[in-house]
């Protein structure tokens, strides 16, 4: 891979992992201290008596000391808007420590490109973690920021087709949650279309249950996973977690086996993050792919329009577009400015919806001499605003300065829909 390397980090409450792309372009895990421990503590500390910052398993000695302060769960540190320096100080130490360990273990060799992935992705979190490493000396254009359903994907679509030809579950059980993620490829014209459903199973399977009852757990989750495949085909099952690293699965184990590949390991999206880095600043492999997932956009939006007396439309956003990022503007003359027609495309669920903006308090002009703009931008992941304005036309007639918004929910869409 050059010169420099390129680096995915799984970001995760208990434990951080690090992955590397070697010369051939595969992710390879990265261990310290000793040759088979990959799983860094996310734990920071600082000793007020020393005047310094520790991170990872040094982190967790010092914190025993009179005059230190222990800090876990950072990811958690990036939804507190009250606490910026004290997070920036915590992050620059820990990400320092990861980024020493990396380079120690590549031999010296410069890190050029950092991907991170973590459980959820939000606007905060990929303004602070890019802060942290800009204020490390990288330029924004060398990190990047994805979703763990988004690293499922990168590290599921780069293994045998034989595992994805139907879908794919990742069963993800550790002290931070029970995340069920389903993956289902649709490969129809192209773009394809790789989309992730997430459930949390929190409420029903715990650390401390599986402490208690073993047998109960086994029995809770056997009967979630038989009614699932009762609904759908799947191909391969992932099992992740330090849950999965305990005794007494044999009910769910006996499930899943029946004619299906199942692995078990905790490196699955450390090594997706180093596969994602790979999409982003090496060679795309999965570029005719449109992941939809948490975090993007799962519909397409457009606008009807005509040309050349033909109908046709303007793509407004398309599926796989980070919501936070989906913007666009289109200009555009009317026939007449009575209204504006736009579509939701639900390709995944295989169902559209029209709706309309109102333009009839536009002023009244002779056909096609009204331009108009349209502005569309996301609100929330679910929520999205179109503005239209009025341009006017040239030096013939001036603009109005009117526009009409409406904002449009797409659960409500749908549900008056359905």
């Amino acid at each position: 891979m050059g010169k420099g390397i390129i680096l995915g980090i799984d970001f995760s409450m208990e434990f951080t992992q690090m992955a590397y792309l070697d010369d051939e372009g595969n992710p390879k895990s990265i261990s310290f201290g000793t040759e088979d421990n990959y799983l860094i503590p996310t734990v920071v500390c600082y000793n007020e008596e020393l005047k310094e910052w520790s991170a990872g398993e040094e982190a967790i000695n010092k914190g025993r000391l009179s005059n230190s302060t222990v800090y876990r769960n950072l990811p958690l540190l990036f939804e507190k808007e009250n606490q910026k320096e004290l997070r920036k100080n915590i992050m620059v130490a820990y990400i320092s420590y990861l980024l020493k360990i990396a380079v120690n273990f590549c031999n010296g060799r410069l890190i050029k490109n950092i991907l991170i992935t973590v459980n959820e992705v939000n606007p905060d979190m990929i303004e602070g973690l890019t802060e942290v490493f800009i204020d490390l000396g990288y330029q924004r254009k060398d990190i990047k920021i994805i979703s763990h359903s988004e690293s499922f994907v990168y590290y599921v679509l780069n293994q045998n087709k034989d595992i994805w030809i139907n879908q794919v579950y990742f069963l993800d059980f550790s002290r931070e949650g029970f995340f069920v993620r389903r993956l289902n490829v649709m490969k129809g014209r192209q773009p394809h279309v790789a989309d992730v459903k997430i459930e949390e199973l929190s409420d029903k399977l715990t650390i401390q249950m599986l402490e208690e009852t073993p047998e109960t757990a086994d029995s809770i989750l056997a009967d979630y996973m038989e009614e699932v495949l009762k609904k759908y085909v799947v191909s391969g099952v992932y099992l992740s977690g330090e849950g999965f690293y305990r005794e007494g699965w044999d009910k769910t184990l006996s499930v899943l086996c029946r004619n299906r590949r199942v692995f078990k390991g905790n490196n699955l999206l450390v090594k997706g993050a180093a596969y994602g880095a790979k999409e982003f600043f090496h060679i795309p492999f999965l570029d005719q792919y449109l992941i939809s997932c948490k975090g993007r956009t799962q519909v397409k939006i457009i606008m009807n329009v005509k040309h050349k007396e033909r109908d046709s439309f303007i793509t407004l956003s398309n599926i796989g577009d980070y919501w936070y990022q989906a913007r666009s503007k289109a200009e555009c003359i009317m026939e007449k400015p009575t209204e504006a027609v736009f579509e939701i495309q639900d390709i995944m669920n295989h169902r559209n919806e029209t709706f309309k903006i109102d333009l009839t308090d536009f002023p009244d002009r002779p056909p096609k001499t009204t331009r108009i703009e349209v502005d569309f931008r996301y609100l929330s992941e679910n929520k999205f605003e179109i503005e239209v304005k009025d341009l006017g036309f040239g030096e013939l007639f001036a603009s109005s300065g009117m526009s009409v918004k409406k904002e449009v929910v797409l659960d409500d869409v749908f549900s008056s829909q359905g």
